[in-house]
């Protein structure tokens, strides 16, 4: 299970969906933990500007220009899809117009490397949110609570940036 951590200060991750007919995941963690499922951008925007958190972290290819980044290539290890793909395109823009629009630091992170270095990883959602002992009502909730925690651990120094020029945040190794 991990620590839940309580914190004088806000942090909230993102498991954006690439198309707002799609779930996107918002975890905000302060005094309390907050899970929602939004869809709109403008409701993701307002939602977490609103929050003020010192630290966002989003799931979700952040570059201007769509290509397989260093970065990439390393996380294929973990699960990652090429952001040239599609779908991943698809993501990609839609990630480029919010994070413009939002008003704190923001770091890229992948929930699923996460889940793995920290060994709570399964395939199964829901028994890993039962492993990490937290309510959710969906995979998009688990991955954003997981980003969540992985700017929690990056504000800690417990993670680290990894790739080329365009970095992602995993945790260290446990």
């Amino acid at each position: 299970m991990l620590n839940k951590p309580k914190l004088n200060y806000k942090i909230a991750g993102i498991d954006l969906a690439g198309l707002p007919t799609n779930p996107t995941g918002i975890c905000i963690i302060g005094e309390e933990i907050f899970l929602l499922t939004l869809y709109e951008d403008e409701e993701i925007i307002k939602t977490v500007n609103k929050a003020s958190p010192r630290i966002v972290a989003i799931d979700a290819p952040l570059m201007k220009k769509i290509m397989v980044r260093k970065v990439d290539k390393i996380l294929k290890k973990y699960g990652a899809i090429p952001p040239t793909l599609p779908s991943m395109r698809t993501l990609t823009e839609r990630a480029k117009r919010i994070v413009n629009s939002i008003e704190s630091e923001i770091i890229e992170v992948f929930p699923t490397a996460s889940a793995k270095i920290m060994e709570i990883y399964d395939k199964n959602w829901q028994k890993m949110a039962e492993k990490i002992g937290i309510s959710v009502k969906n995979k998009h909730e688990l991955d954003a609570y997981i980003a969540c925690y992985t700017a929690y651990l990056y504000l800690n120094g417990m993670a680290e940036k990894i790739g080329g020029k365009r970095k992602v945040v995993i945790p260290k190794v446990f």
